[in-house]
């Protein structure tokens, strides 16, 4: 389903009432709405419309806190648009998901994840400072300077708890063009995602260090997501180009995540439905009322039969086109060979940082440059190979030797271990052609990280 999706933490300062207001603003000044606005105060079930338009609020209190919010949807001659902007205020934070998606829409029309909703800056500007693990959320992208250089860093090896993803704009080695603006990319990614850039390129020395390598660097631009995969964009492309590309593929991530319950339109009109049968039951609702919100609950199901199906026509719509006998059949470009992986997508890492090399040290004509960076582009970087290192690493630097748990991590990690004199010696999954020795006694602090260095040459 083409769509929306991303959760702001609002200042815990900020009221329902104020937040109500700022919902109802959105619409009231926007120079597309349809409908006529009053100042009436904000009450569950208050409902503006016109033919084309109709926003509802809801104001719910629940077990975990306060539900609150509106429902937006604008119909069109395609389809229509629906947007929930729904909030929990709770006692220790008040989060707000803001989820668009088009129903009944022509998939060849729109392929595009949408703009993000005013909605969102205009919450980022008006309910004070909002903060991600501490991270402030903003229009504006922060500099990386050798002072802190180990924050990002941190936020690269997954090491803080932010929800958002983060970008890094680094600087080339020569000339100052970024490969896109970052102030100008943060500006459209405000309340999406966290963007970082560097003036001077010995910041990306100090970060390859700090994370392994895993730092964008030379004018490319990382991605870093909380699961601690990562994307790198490598191409010379122009500033508008690129720039939508990074905007595109962050969207199309994020709408692919859950929204939690508790900031779900559904789940705040289950909450009354279930309300209302409790009422009923204990003699305070009229039947009549028990029939009205029983035929409310049953149009909130058709709705939801009624966007998966859309998705599920959008889905085959895709497999369609992509399959079309009229387009290229996209079929994958290199079949996976027969030797054993140590971790996933050990074969396309190597594919992919093959290419990236080869780019970075040949020299081909513009068109297969652009071949090259297009194969990078179209396939997801992972980060595999770097955390398969810190395993390995932290087992075979162990003090004192290899320890019945490093043993156990070993066999984890798909490695057959045998006793060889003075030696332990690992085998990949029993291939006797892949082997390398560890002390079972190293000689002193230093003989684990020569070891660890040898095992990366022998294999990597």
């Amino acid at each position: 389903m083409i769509g929306f999706n991303t959760v702001l933490p609002l200042s815990t300062n900020t009221s329902v009432e104020y937040f109500l207001e700022l919902c109802r603003r959105w619409q009231r000044y926007s120079p597309h709405t349809t409908m006529t606005f009053d100042d009436r105060q904000i009450h569950n079930g208050l409902k503006y419309e016109s033919t084309q338009e109709v926003m509802e609020f809801v104001h719910v209190t629940g077990i975990e806190g306060i539900h609150c919010g509106v429902r937006h949807i604008r119909k069109d001659e395609d389809g229509e648009w629906r947007t929930d902007v729904v909030g929990c205020k709770k006692s220790g934070d008040f989060k707000v998901a803001i989820v668009s998606s088009r129903s009944h829409f022509n998939v060849t029309t729109y392929s595009k994840p949408p703009l993000t909703p005013y909605i969102v800056s205009l919450l980022i500007r008006e309910t004070g400072p909002m903060f991600d693990d501490g991270i402030r959320i903003e229009a504006s992208a922060k500099e990386v300077t050798e002072a802190n250089a180990d924050e990002l860093a941190a936020l690269i090896n997954c090491q803080r708890s932010n929800a958002m993803p983060i970008i890094y704009v680094s600087k080339p080695f020569f000339g100052s063009a970024y490969l896109t603006d970052p102030h100008r990319l943060a500006m459209k990614m405000a309340g999406l995602a966290h963007v970082y850039f560097e003036k001077e390129t010995k910041v990306s020395t100090i970060l390859k260090d700090l994370t392994n390598g895993k730092n964008a660097y030379n004018g490319s631009i990382g991605i870093y997501w909380q699961d601690c995969n990562y994307k790198r964009f490598v191409l010379e492309d122009t500033d508008e180009n690129i720039s939508l590309k990074i905007q595109n593929y962050v969207k199309r991530v994020l709408n692919t995540r859950k929204t939690a319950d508790e900031y779900r339109w559904s789940y705040v009109q289950h909450l009354q439905y279930q309300r209302a049968i409790e009422r009923y039951r204990e003699g305070e609702a009229e039947s009549n009322g028990m029939i009205e919100y029983a035929l409310q609950e049953n149009e909130e199901l058709r709705e939801q039969v009624s966007s998966l199906e859309a998705e599920n026509d959008y889905l085959k719509g895709r497999l369609q086109l992509q399959f079309s006998n009229e387009l290229d059949e996209q079929r994958p470009l290199i079949f996976k060979g027969a030797e054993t992986e140590l971790f996933p997508n050990e074969q396309t890492e190597l594919i992919l940082d093959i290419i990236e090399e080869r780019l970075r040290n040949g020299s081909y004509s513009v068109r297969i440059q652009n071949m090259l960076k297009s194969i990078l582009e179209a396939n997801e970087r992972t980060n595999n190979k770097e955390t398969f290192f810190e395993q390995m690493k932290a087992v075979l630097t162990e003090s004192g030797g290899l320890s019945n748990k490093g043993k156990r991590e070993l066999l984890k990690l798909g490695f057959d271990l045998t006793e060889d004199g003075r030696h332990y010696k690992l085998q990949i999954k029993g291939d006797g052609r892949y082997s390398h020795p560890v002390s079972k006694s190293p000689s002193d602090f230093r003989s684990g990280e020569n070891n660890f260095a040898q095992f990366k040459r022998r294999f990597f």
